[in-house]
């Protein structure tokens, strides 16, 4: 299927400009691109009460996160990873996906401003949203609710890490993982990788320069399951996971595969391929109705997991 004419518009709107795609530029200067295209999408809808929080690290540092709730009484507690890499990106940027999903829920949102690469290399980003992990499992217990992880990108990569590591050291029971476009194995010679490594929203070049900030440009770690959960020797006796891909996309396939692991390993998982879009699209929620499609599918695996909006 072609793409769509408004990811079409934006994509030429981006090369118009002049942007010569993150893996051409440094941290600092993708922050900010990244910062300023976040306005594009709009805002989402209202929601009952936004708190500022500091949740203390593991290494004595606090890190940011916002507490969203809804304007009932929640439905569950999601703990969401923003996307960007594990470099860029933030939960200023991500806030229009916690209003949609407490919107579409009622459910609770913690966003967790991890520290990022390459000032912080892993395995900062994951101590640091398996902390705040804990932590919201204590604010989870407070509102009587489940809670679910979720994140778009290096966010679902990062949720899912934490589910593992959450699941192997006895930690809280979570009920759902929202997985959107995660990252999920180090191969970049995939199909998805040769189709659409160039020209779209996410190029290979970007994920090596994701890659390389992440882990201080050490190749033989990216195939640690703690980055690349897909060659993790067990799967079972992780959460439910709904999975979301975008067709034109280079991590399309080895979400999916993952997806297809997670089943054979007696995961409850739903994978949806979302066609004519891109890396990115969920944030589009004003803009595309397949954005919006997505957003059913989640309010679907939450209403399947922990109960539905009522």
């Amino acid at each position: 299927m072609p793409v769509h004419p408004v990811v079409q518009k934006m994509l030429e709107a981006m090369k118009a400009s002049g942007w010569k795609g993150i893996a051409q530029t440094t941290p600092e200067a993708a922050r900010a691109f990244m910062a300023q295209r976040g306005a594009m999408f709009g805002s989402g809808p209202d929601v009952g009460k936004v708190e500022e929080c500091s949740i203390p690290m593991r290494d004595g540092k606090n890190i940011r996160a916002r507490l969203m709730l809804p304007k009932g009484k929640p439905t569950a507690l999601i703990v969401f990873y923003h996307g960007g890499g594990w470099v860029i990106g933030g939960i200023d940027e991500s806030e229009i996906i916690a209003r949609f999903m407490i919107d579409r829920t009622g459910a609770s949102v913690v966003l967790v401003d991890y520290r990022l690469a390459p000032e912080h290399p892993y395995p900062t980003p994951v101590n640091d949203c398996y902390d705040a992990l804990l932590w919201s499992a204590n604010k989870a217990k407070e509102l009587n609710v489940p809670i679910v992880v979720a994140g778009d990108s290096a966010g679902g990569n990062l949720a899912t890490v934490c589910a593992m590591i959450a699941r192997d050291q006895h930690g809280p029971k979570i009920a759902l993982q929202i997985l959107m476009y995660p990252v999920c194995d180090c191969d970049t010679e995939t199909d998805s990788y040769r189709d659409f490594g160039s020209g779209f929203v996410l190029t290979a070049a970007d994920m090596n320069w994701f890659y390389d900030h992440y882990l201080q440009g050490d190749r033989a770690k990216r195939a640690d399951p703690l980055i690349s959960p897909l060659r993790a020797q067990k799967l079972a006796g992780l959460p439910p996971a709904l999975i979301m891909t975008a067709e034109f996309d280079v991590l399309r396939d080895e979400a999916e595969t993952y997806g297809k692991r997670l089943a054979a390993a007696g995961i409850k998982v739903w994978v949806r391929r979302y066609q004519g879009v891109t890396h990115g699209f969920i944030r589009m929620q004003n803009m595309i109705d397949v954005a919006q499609r997505g957003m059913d599918d989640i309010t679907m695996a939450m209403a399947e997991t922990v109960g539905p909006n009522p």
